[in-house]
């Protein structure tokens, strides 16, 4: 055999060995990327259902006719325990660990405008129509729908993402 021949034959060895390696390595970095964003797709939406979830059963709880210290307890028992056992603080530290830094920084102030309303609702005596709650309620939906957003971006492919 030549050694012409024999150099022909091991550079297409090589050029076939690097282009499969190149291939597995962007396949894997697809699976990872895509398991990657169902993983934080998951933790998103369950983090914005325990935010909408407590904030309905807090409100359950202050808008019945209750003594005042059972109004508290139920306000402060709605914000702390889940039936789902997913509360928001819980869902707080779970979306501290997968998402984006820009993505927990938007949601910790609406995390803590869930705190002000569970405060307000355990203290006063609020109707649903109040001005008072509506002070409360209506920033902790607004930094809601801009979390939402903040996520959809952060949940497209960098070529499509809004920003």
């Amino acid at each position: 055999m030549e050694l012409g021949t024999l150099a022909v034959a091991a550079i297409g060895a090589i050029f076939g060995v690097g282009t499969t390696l190149v291939t597995d390595l962007a396949r894997s970095r697809r699976e990872q990327d895509r398991y990657w964003g169902e993983t934080k797709r998951g933790v998103y939406a369950r983090f914005l259902t325990s935010l909408a979830h407590t904030h309905s059963r807090m409100i359950v709880g202050a808008f019945r006719d209750h003594p005042a210290d059972v109004r508290r307890d139920r306000v402060h028992d709605a914000f702390h325990s889940d039936p789902q056992h997913s509360d928001a603080a819980s869902m707080l530290r779970e979306l501290a660990i997968v998402a984006p830094d820009h993505v927990y920084q938007t949601a910790l102030p609406v995390f803590e405008r869930l705190r002000v309303i569970r405060e307000t609702l355990a203290v006063e005596s609020l109707r649903p129509e109040s001005a008072e709650y509506a002070a409360v309620r209506d920033p902790f939906l607004a930094g809601m729908e801009a979390l939402q957003q903040v996520m959809r971006d952060d949940l497209q492919p960098p070529s499509s993402r809004h920003r």
